[in-house]
């Protein structure tokens, strides 16, 4: 009997011996082949029943204390070796790699909410591409996960809607998979509550970058006068009805939130109820890598060049917009015609955000070309228009003085034209040098170098009776205004009046204040040797009009004619 009893202690001792140097081991819930950004994950470090307690290693960091370890939205960052310990028994190294994409498949509520009251349900559409020929979904509740089934209509529809079965439990976690693939569809987490108010969160989970709305649900009705919101139990918000938008959500957003709700039903006489929701996990998932489409629509991926072991095979989807929906185009199929496009790169069993929306409007910028071309044409032609304008203007002669006047009786004189000339020289009458007889139609060229900042004279026929001294008339300058001229003016001898008096002929300076760069000569009379004036009888020379600066006229200057000029002599001799 006593050596019975020592068998049965050993056996004992060895039994505890053995249970005590078993290592724990870690288990992942729900069970992924692959993991993607923002999956909900739960480690489990499994071993001693006797509920000791367990800490976890992160990449040689403690990361908890607590039996499960809960990563709500897995990120890059997350990656790593997981181990725990449990009564001085460390597990095996858990290696978790997050993957910076989404999967190949897409999983959403086309009916229903993220929180339900229990026992509701749901419907949920899975999407993929190239067909859902092969796929089956499955659920967690816990530690439990199951197969749904899919009862396809088609062979291989790209898209299919069924109906979860009725939520019991706090949340439930829906994802789809091929059978005996690696391809599967992101998670939909749906959870239940019995309150009268839920907290919603749009999208589940929030992503960094992206705006984020919360509600505050009340169920029957829809008159939510205020809403208040609280993170980890301190007031955050509070605004008038249901709604709190957050425009850029970050990490600092993470929590647990809850929300209360001050709201009447319809035909309520009594006053507002005032009910809180439960709390809800607000999770923020790192934003995967995204698509770029050009506006030429060229779709990259500059981000994917990182992942070199998949970048072999990764080949690009273009998506047409279609009211709310989006239509695959197929395999590397640009788009052709007008509409909105997105884009996605696709890398064997995974694939990237879509791209930024792009319009394609060829006709709008067709429309562009064409105007863009007609501007051009007509300022082109705007130009050529003033420059013949300008060339025009620059060869024609307009005439802006008026002819000097003869003496009485002699009209003998014809215009210089300027376009017979040479620009700035001009020719003027000059009777035979001094001391010579003499000769008509003698004249000398006029440059516009000679002289500058003079006053210039002109002379005019006396208009008064007789053979007196000639007078002075002003010159005048058609088209040029605000200018005041003064003409020549006759010195009188003393005790006598008018012409009639014979004497010498005084003038005046020619004023020619506001006329810019303008130089005038003006005939002069020359004296014959030991004569003054009119009073010796002698003929009159003429000096060269200078017109230094001024362009495009014609000046009609004196010009005698040799017959006329010996007539003219014969009376003087007479006389």
């Amino acid at each position: 009997m006593a050596g019975g009893r020592e068998l049965l202690l050993l056996a004992a001792v060895i039994a505890l011996l053995v249970q005590t140097e078993q290592k724990p081991t870690v288990s992942m819930i729900p069970y992924l082949t692959k993991i993607f950004t923002g999956d909900l994950l739960y480690l489990h470090c499994d071993g001693d029943q006797t509920k000791h307690p367990t800490t976890w290693d992160f990449n040689g960091n403690m990361a908890g204390q607590n039996n499960t370890l809960k990563i709500a939205a897995a990120s890059s960052k997350d990656s790593g070796i997981y181990k725990c310990t449990i009564n001085g028994q460390t597990s095996d190294d858990f290696n978790l790699k997050v993957l910076e994409y989404v999967p190949i498949a897409s999983l959403s509520i086309a009916t229903g909410q993220p929180v339900m009251r229990n026992n509701a349900k749901v419907l949920l559409e899975l999407t993929n591409d190239e067909g859902l020929e092969g796929w089956l979904c499955r659920v967690n509740r816990e530690k439990d996960t199951k197969r749904v089934k899919l009862k396809l209509n088609n062979a291989n529809p790209t898209s299919f809607i069924f109906e979860t079965s009725s939520l019991k439990v706090p949340e439930t976690i829906y994802w789809c998979e091929k059978n005996g693939t690696t391809d599967r569809s992101n998670q939909v987490v749906l959870r239940t509550t019995d309150n009268e108010v839920t907290l919603e969160m749009y999208p589940f989970p929030a992503m960094a970058g992206e705006k984020m709305t919360l509600r505050c649900l009340v169920w029957g009705t829809k008159e939510v006068i205020q809403s208040v919101f609280y993170k980890e139990n301190v007031m955050t918000k509070t605004v008038h009805g249901d709604t709190y938008n957050i425009p850029k959500v970050t990490e600092s957003e993470m929590g647990r939130y809850r929300c209360k709700a001050t709201y009447r039903y319809k035909d309520q006489t009594v006053g507002p109820h005032v009910y809180k929701s439960d709390v809800q996990d607000l999770p923020v998932q790192v934003r995967p890598v995204e698509a770029v489409l050009s506006d030429t629509m060229q779709c990259s991926c500059p981000s994917c060049d990182k992942q070199e072991d998949i970048k072999s095979y990764m080949y690009y989807m273009y998506y047409k917009q279609n009211g709310n929906s989006w239509t695959m185009l197929g395999q590397n199929e640009h788009p052709d015609s007008d509409g909105t496009y997105h884009c996605r790169a696709v890398l064997g069993n995974m694939r990237t955000l879509p791209s930024k929306a792009v319009a394609k409007n060829r006709s709008i910028f067709s429309s562009v070309i064409g105007i863009l071309v007609f501007i051009f044409v007509l300022g082109f032609l705007i130009f050529a228009v003033a420059i013949y304008k300008w060339n025009k203007n620059r060869n024609a002669r307009v005439d802006i003085y008026e002819q000097v006047p003869m003496r009485h009786g002699d009209a003998n004189y014809e215009a210089i034209n300027m376009r017979q000339v040479k620009e700035g020289e001009y020719d003027t009458l000059q009777p035979g040098a001094e001391g010579r007889q003499k000769t008509g139609g003698e004249y000398e060229a006029l440059t516009k170098r000679e002289g500058k900042d003079e006053v210039y004279h002109t002379l005019g026929e006396n208009v008064a009776s007789g053979g007196g001294d000639g007078g002075y008339q002003a010159l005048k300058t058609a088209g040029i205004q605000k200018d005041e001229y003064d003409t020549l003016k006759t010195k009188q001898p003393e005790g006598e009046t008018g012409a009639e008096s014979g004497g010498n002929g005084g003038y005046q300076a020619l004023k020619t204040a506001g006329i810019p760069k303008d130089e005038y000569d003006t005939l002069k009379t020359k004296q014959p040797e030991g004569g003054t004036g009119a009073e010796s009888g002698g003929n009159g020379g003429y000096e060269a009009l200078k017109t230094g600066g001024i362009s495009k006229d014609e000046y009609d200057t004196l010009k005698t004619k040799q017959p006329e000029l010996e007539k003219v002599e014969e009376i003087k001799e007479e006389k």
